[in-house]
């Protein structure tokens, strides 16, 4: 039985996905939310989203993050106010702590790839993006 229980337990830390570093770079641009999960178990479902996050990171893994509203034309309109960020290592764990004149706090990047961004806060709420495509419901107008 304690044979089983350690297949389960191996089986499970290598399927789990780690994150690299190189990965990190995915995190830049436009991000829409699809799902919360909280620590209760609870999940809510996000249909269309009229506000994206946007991150822009550098080589050195700092930058900043803003919420961006897409637009007709599939364009975006980005706001004004942004948060500092920058993505520290950790325990093996990449975080981002993003830093502004009303708080600082800081999320656990569970999975980031091209099209695919899982972060877990502070409180265990699991937030799962998808990389937002521009759509462009104006171009055949004239």
């Amino acid at each position: 039985m304690k044979k089983i229980y350690f297949l389960v337990f191996l089986f499970t830390i290598i399927g789990c996905t780690s994150v690299e570093k190189a990965d990190l770079q995915n995190l830049n641009g436009y991000w829409e939310i699809t799902k919360v999960i909280q620590s209760d178990g609870k999940e809510i479902d996000f249909g269309m989203n009229t506000i994206y996050d946007y991150y822009e990171i550098n080589q050195g893994y700092q930058g900043f993050y803003k919420k961006a509203t897409p637009q007709l034309d599939g364009t975006f309109i980005v706001d004004d106010y942004q948060e500092e960020i920058e993505i520290i290592e950790d325990n093996d764990e990449f975080k981002i702590k993003f830093h502004s004149e009303f708080d600082n706090r800081e999320v656990t990047i569970i999975e980031v790839t091209a099209n695919k961004l899982i972060l877990k806060n502070y409180d265990d709420k699991t937030y799962y993006y998808k990389r937002a495509e521009a759509i462009n419901l104006l171009e055949n107008e004239e």
